[in-house]
């Protein structure tokens, strides 16, 4: 076939390019004349200095961003980022969740969770030309495992002892590769969160939304062993001491300002095709938001047995209902923004630049006309696909049963025959999610969880039927579907010995034969249903060798069309974006102001969850005692404020930066009226919603009395 080489001028945008990016560190200099108008003081090659400042104080958590704030490694994030740790860390008698936590001293931080990482990145190195040689003429499925070969030849070639961790990473729908290297640092340890009244204020009800009046901030510190070295937990070790890190800005931030946001964005999709948009809109987002509505209310339910089981369940709740909200959001964006149908416009340019070159207009329409039967194929099994992924996510007990079991299959091979998850290099992270899973097991939440989902199962058409679902409940002889279910989950809860921690870290080390020899009823299940997951996750690996080829051709159309400097989608790697301190109109008639103020305590309060602020803090803003941390344009204490910088899951703990690269809050959240974002994104509309850095202060200052962490910092209290 021939390639679809579309020659383009590479322009800005028009506005703040950063604006409508997550930017590479590399590509960040590219973007200079327009950062220098818009008033950085920083020398724009300075963000392609991994190891300079500032990016050498930008650090991840493995599912959150974050930055080092002093020199003894403390780091901040967002409180829904350490929300799992005060989980991990509650008891009843100690619920952290609701009461928060603060080490006054070294000796009173505690171990975060089991497998709680901090990765610094180091480097980072384009290795295209070793990923995708000699490629030509192979079959999709050798394509995707040639390229999935040399991507772990690549990371192990980088990792060296004394904590370095590598990833090989696609960009641009698999046009590039760079080989990231990271110190991952294994003792990190819970330092400060507030309480739920303060880090999660406004609950459900004000996620994605603004106005917003979220304490959304936390704080950890990395340790390594006294040689400097990263090293597992011990009293021995010492605080980590990182080259670089951010000053905490306490001066004014006004409308118009420049803002910089660095951290690890998740994942995004904004070079998808219409297909492939129109199958989330009709299916599977609304599939997504049906099945979490129904476990969300299951695992209340259970939660009101007790505080302890609620404290089980709550990241798990917490969880689903962020995406919830997110993909109903997202839906509304779509319908909003039409956005299927401004994706095939956009396709209907990309064939209108190659109209008149018969041999181009022939290989576009391929690249196309296979595109799109990719999706048709996964269009015909969707309804299965789906309910057999969420039986795992319904009960934690069976995706540890499922981890063991691939584990102990794994195990059998070469290092680099196995699957990435089971390499040797990821054993310690599998091990600590035995030990993380167990806060989170509850048998009857669990049994009630997976309960639905078999429901599901049984409804499914019968060309999408789960045989292993199928013949476990005919084995039970009863009649009716719910008969039929409950059978089995007496039988499945009662022959399994999974909610046992050292049970399962005992299995982990075993081979296929000795755990199957247990004959542990959980793990027999997720024997049974192996076979179809590998199925797919095959007909996925062939796919997603056939998308290498494809994919790029149709960005390189794609790019034509757009024009400009364009961004890679969100990967979970380092990424910078660029924007400004500005409001929005979500709708006609309604303004929204890019600040929100302590005042708005006062209005929204109920004396209720996730309305009711403490005492303290309701006290302070009556008598308007704000101290140095008072807006002197808006006359009292800022609380969240809006840009237009772009983020995306991942990004949350994100260091939001002035013009000085001075830290003046963190990224949090972003508006519900933007939620196509990682499809497309409205400048209009999208917004990215931050915790001031002053208001954080005047908590730790006037509320919980984080003075010693203040002065760590830098910043003397002045609230006492």
């Amino acid at each position: 076939m021939k390639k679809l080489v579309i020659a383009l001028s590479v322009c800005l945008l028009p506005a703040l390019a950063g604006a409508q990016g997550m930017w590479m560190p590399q590509q960040v200099p590219e973007l200079a004349d327009q950062l220098k108008e818009r008033g950085l003081e920083l020398d724009p090659a300075q963000f392609a200095d991994l190891t300079g400042f500032p990016m050498g104080a930008i650090v991840s958590t493995g599912g959150c961003s974050a930055s080092f704030v002093s020199p003894m490694g403390l780091v901040a994030t967002n409180h829904h980022c350490v929300y799992g740790y005060l989980q991990y860390n509650s008891t009843p008698e100690r619920d952290l969740l609701k009461n928060g936590f603060l080490a006054k001293e070294l000796g009173e931080e505690v171990l975060a969770s089991a497998g709680a990482r901090i990765y610094v990145t180091s480097k980072i190195e384009d290795v295209t030309d070793k990923v995708l040689g000699r490629l030509d003429r192979m079959s999709d499925t050798a394509r995707y495992d040639t390229i999935e070969r040399r991507r772990k030849e690549l990371t192990a070639a980088c990792e060296k002892p004394g904590g370095l961790r590598c990833s090989v990473d696609a960009y641009f729908g698999g046009t590039q590769y760079l080989r990231t290297t990271r110190t991952e640092i294994r003792d990190v340890r819970l330092v400060y969160a507030p309480g739920d009244a303060i880090g999660t204020y406004g609950g459900e009800i004000d996620n994605w939304m603004w106005p917003r009046h979220t304490g959304d901030f936390g704080f950890l510190r990395a340790y390594v062993g006294r040689d400097g070295k990263p090293a597992d937990f011990s009293p021995d070790n010492v605080p980590y001491q990182p080259k670089h890190w951010l000053k905490i800005a306490t001066g004014d931030i006004d409308p118009g300002d420049l803002m910089i946001v660095a951290g690890y964005p998740g994942i995004t999709f904004r070079y998808e095709t219409a297909d492939e948009t129109r199958m989330k809109i009709e299916y599977s987002f609304p599939e997504s938001i049906r099945y979490r509505e129904a476990l969300i209310a299951i695992l209340d339910k259970e939660g009101e047995r007790g505080r302890d089981i609620a404290i089980k369940n709550a990241t798990r709740i917490r969880g689903l209902a962020n995406y919830l909200k997110k993909y109903k959001g997202t839906l509304d964006a779509f319908e909003a923004g039409d956005l299927a149908n401004v994706k095939a416009a956009e396709e209907r340019e990309m064939l209108a630049l190659v109209a008149n070159d018969g041999e181009l207009r022939t290989a576009h329409e391929a690249v196309m006309r296979e595109l799109s039967e990719i999706v048709a194929a996964q269009r015909a099994t969707t309804q299965r696909d789906t309910v057999l992924s969420w039986l795992q996510q319904a009960s934690p007990m069976l995706a540890q049963a499922d981890m063991l079991y691939q584990q102990s299959r794994e195990r059998a091979k070469k290092d680099l025959d196995r699957l990435e998850r089971f390499q040797q290099r990821n054993w310690a992270s599998l091990q600590g999610s035995i030990a993380r899973t167990q806060r989170t097991i509850e048998p009857d939440s669990d049994r009630a969880g997976l309960r639905f989902f078999l429901l599901e199962a049984a409804k499914l058409p019968a060309d999408q039927r789960i045989p292993a679902v199928d013949a476990a409940l005919a084995a039970t002889g009863k009649e009716g579907t719910e008969a039929q279910v409950d059978a089995f989950l007496d039988r499945l809860y009662g022959g399994t010995k999974l909610a046992d921690q050292s049970v399962r870290e005992a299995m982990f080390e075993q081979s296929t034969k000795a755990l199957m020899a247990h004959g542990d009823t959980m793990i027999e299940f997720a024997a049974q249903l192996r076979p179809m997951l590998d199925a797919n996750e095959r007909l996925s690996e062939e796919r997603r060798g056939a998308l290498s080829r494809l994919r790029p051709e149709y960005i390189r159309a794609l790019r034509a069309v757009r024009g400009g400097l364009l961004a890679p989608d969100a990967n979970g790697t380092l990424r910078v974006t660029f924007g400004e301190v500005v409001g929005y109109t979500p709708r006609d008639g309604v303004r929204y102001e890019p600040f929100t103020t302590a005042e708005g305590f006062l209005e929204k309060e109920t004396g209720e969850e996730p309305f009711a602020s403490p005492p303290a803090l309701l006290e302070a803003v009556r008598a308007s005692r704000f101290g140095p941390y008072t807006d002197p344009d808006l006359g009292t204490l800022p609380v969240n404020f809006l840009s237009t910088c772009d983020i995306t899951n991942g990004n949350s703990g994100s260091a939001t930066l002035n013009a000085r690269g001075e830290m003046t809050g963190l990224a949090f959240d972003g508006n519900y009226e933007a939620m196509g974002s990682d499809y497309i994104v409205d400048p209009e509309i999208s917004r990215s919603i931050h915790v001031d850095s002053r208001y954080m202060l005047w908590v730790m200052d006037a509320i919980d009395g984080a003075h010693n962490l203040m002065r760590e910092m830098g910043i003397e209290p002045q609230m006492r």
